[in-house]
């Protein structure tokens, strides 16, 4: 004689490892049925669903009137079926089942909100109330509708570069101009990214990088943004207001997201920010330098979007005397400066990558007198330079050595 679990494995044909299968044929019904229709199933649907397409072994008492009751109670009688059941049966048990519920579905339902309860839920949660969109074109209304739910953020707003622009000049700033038309959120009671506004929100999934982006570009194409389209930061999905924030001051300059520039960039850049520290840095500690000084975060024709054409030639912009003319060039210093320092920050003197004599044995390590000894002239003090003094270039007749 077969058991009670055999009987139910027999009619319904589905093992206990179907559960998640069976969550997925639901939110997989016909387009004609909305996702939120699951807990408008009436009692008798639910039955009815469970006789056309398969009874399970043991009915529980069902608790409230909803579809995720009845699939628990269903997956619930499934526990007991032998797991070596044929997977063809278990998913033509499951179409069945599936296609049976929402039989009953309610016809009408309120438009301005809807219960969405998640399948995979537990038993006492609570449905997330979803606010509908009103559907139609969106148009324009205007900020004095918008100062009703927003004064604090308007009052932020124009003490802002664009605010105090928006005062001289109105209707250049509008709220509207960048946030999209506002009647459907307005109709819909506000919320963020309810009635397709435009939030600018990085974590906003409805609208792309590049969407929320070229809104920005529509002022901000020239100058320093000419070559943002397939830079660096673009090219990653950055978004303006990942860097940039304009509806309150923060910054002195840029409307950065900090009031200190390379706060900003230490967003991501959090290994320059460890070399920042270093004994020997750039005087970006002290307020002397900025990031934005030396590259362009909004795209660049040369390397590591550097503002000058080349990595010597934005050193030079401080360090002039320098670039020279020499009438003897040393060949590392003039093809790179960074062959022998690092411009974010060391722990050796003058930002060089090693410590003297081994940075200079990188290339020089023969031809030269015995190096060894704690006491020798080439480790004591400045090392090589104690006699190669002039090492950035040499303009003395005598000069091919790098002496004074």
């Amino acid at each position: 004689m077969k058991t009670g679990a055999n009987r139910a494995k027999s009619k319904v044909g589905i093992s206990a490892p179907s559960l998640f299968a069976a969550v997925g044929l639901l939110l997989a019904l016909p387009s004609s049925q909305p996702a939120h229709a699951f807990d408008s199933l009436s009692l008798a649907g639910v039955n009815k669903a469970f006789e056309s397409a398969a009874p399970v072994a043991t009915k529980t008492s069902m608790r409230g009137d909803t579809a995720i009751a009845a699939l628990r109670d269903f997956v619930q009688g499934l526990e007991g079926a032998n797991a070596a059941t044929d997977k063809a049966d278990d998913y033509a048990g499951l179409r069945a089942y599936a296609a049976g519920i929402g039989s009953d579905q309610a016809s009408s339902r309120k438009s301005d909100e809807i219960q969405v309860a998640a399948t995979a839920a537990p038993k006492n949660a609570q449905a997330k109330v979803v606010k509908a969109t009103p559907s139609g074109e969106a148009m324009i209304v205007g900020s004095k509708v918008c100062l009703g739910c927003h004064a604090t953020q308007a009052a932020a707003f124009s003490e802002t570069l664009m605010g105090r622009i928006q005062k001289k000049t109105p209707g250049k700033f509008e709220c509207e101009n960048c946030h999209g038309p506002g009647s459907l959120h307005v109709k819909a009671g506000g919320g963020r990214g309810v009635g397709g506004i435009i939030s600018f929100r990085p974590d906003d999934t409805s609208r792309s990088a590049e969407e929320n982006n070229a809104i920005c570009l529509g002022c901000h194409q020239r100058g320093d943004r000419t070559y943002w389209d397939g830079s660096t930061h673009e090219s990653r999905g950055l978004q303006c207001s990942n860097c940039h924030t304009v509806m309150r001051n923060v910054s002195r300059k840029y409307n950065t997201k900090t009031a200190w520039e390379p706060e900003t960039c230490f967003q991501c850049h959090k290994d320059r920010r460890a070399q920042m520290y270093r004994s020997a840095h750039m005087p970006l500690r002290e307020g002397k330098v900025t990031c934005s000084d030396c590259h362009n975060p909004h795209g660049s024709v040369t390397e590591a979007m550097l503002r000058e054409d080349s990595i010597n030639d934005t050193c030079y912009k401080c360090h002039a005397e320098k670039r020279g003319p020499f009438l003897f060039e040393h060949t590392p210093v003039r093809e790179n400066c960074d062959n022998c320092h690092d411009p974010h920050g060391s722990v050796n003197e003058f930002s060089l990558k090693l410590s003297r004599p081994r940075l200079c044995f990188e290339c020089h390590s023969i031809g030269h007198a015995p190096t060894q000894g704690v006491n020798s002239v080439f480790t004591m003090s400045r090392s090589c330079q104690n006699c190669h003094t002039l090492i950035h270039g040499s303009n003395a007749p005598a000069g091919g050595a790098f002496q004074r």
